[in-house]
């Protein structure tokens, strides 16, 4: 009995020291800074790993478990995440998150007219198909928001591009009401490519914190975020 207490006692003790864990032995982030840079900056020249360093821990705890239960497809990430528990993934969350806002996106050349289009989805939407403007839940800065809604800055283009794709297609998905599908759905197909050049334009190098928790409500229902009683 003594023995199983002994054992009982160790492994809660590993378990609430997993954050501490975490940020001191680099060596168990070696596989997420392989990919996304030492600081979380992302890699240049990578187009399909994004920045980690600074988004809110919510939203990467979130997309830490969609790879683990295959709500998002990549294979190298549900490998990784396969055997992972929930402490342990917001510990790596809560780690990057407290990391200073950094990106190593590139400004893209674009047309004035598909420049034009971005701007109109970013700061209004698109009304007639039934998009909301992005800053309306990605803030008007486009830094995201506390505790799930994520930075659309300095973003590489072709990662942008993809998650469209991967939300209209039904690779990638959340828990709960699954807004992005539905906007990623309504968009032109010309748009997600025009979003993803001018959001990657915008953000190089940004160095923007999310807003606190409850700086402003979404405009409607998105997995389980909060919104004002009046959205339908």
């Amino acid at each position: 009995m003594h023995s199983a207490r002994s054992v009982l006692l160790g492994l809660l003790v590993l378990a609430s020291a997993s954050a501490q864990a975490i940020e001191a032995d680099a060596d168990r982030l070696a596989a997420c800074a392989a990919c996304h840079g030492v600081s979380g900056e992302g890699r240049a020249g990578n187009e399909y790993y994004p920045h980690l360093a600074g988004k809110p821990s919510g939203y990467l705890l979130a997309q830490l478990k969609a790879f683990r239960e295959g709500r998002r497809v990549y294979p190298q990430m549900t490998w990784l995440m396969r055997n992972m528990g929930d402490d342990y993934l917001a510990a790596i969350a809560d780690y990057y998150a407290a990391l200073p806002p950094r990106s190593s996106a590139q400004v893209v050349p674009m047309k004035p007219a598909d420049e034009a289009r971005a701007r109109e989805l970013i700061e209004e939407g698109d009304a007639g198909r039934g998009v909301p403007a992005c800053a309306a839940c990605h803030g008007r800065d486009l830094a995201g928001q506390a505790p799930g809604v994520p930075a659309l800055l300095g973003l590489p283009p072709d990662y942008v591009v993809a998650q469209l794709g991967a939300w209209r297609t039904g690779a990638r998905s959340t828990r709960g009401h699954d807004c992005m599908a539905d906007i990623a759905k309504a968009l032109e197909v010309t748009d997600l490519r025009r979003l993803g050049d001018w959001l990657a334009s915008q953000g190089a190098g940004h160095s923007l914190a999310p807003a606190a928790a409850g700086s402003f409500t979404l405009p409607r229902r998105c997995a389980d975020m909060p919104v004002a009683e009046h959205v339908p």
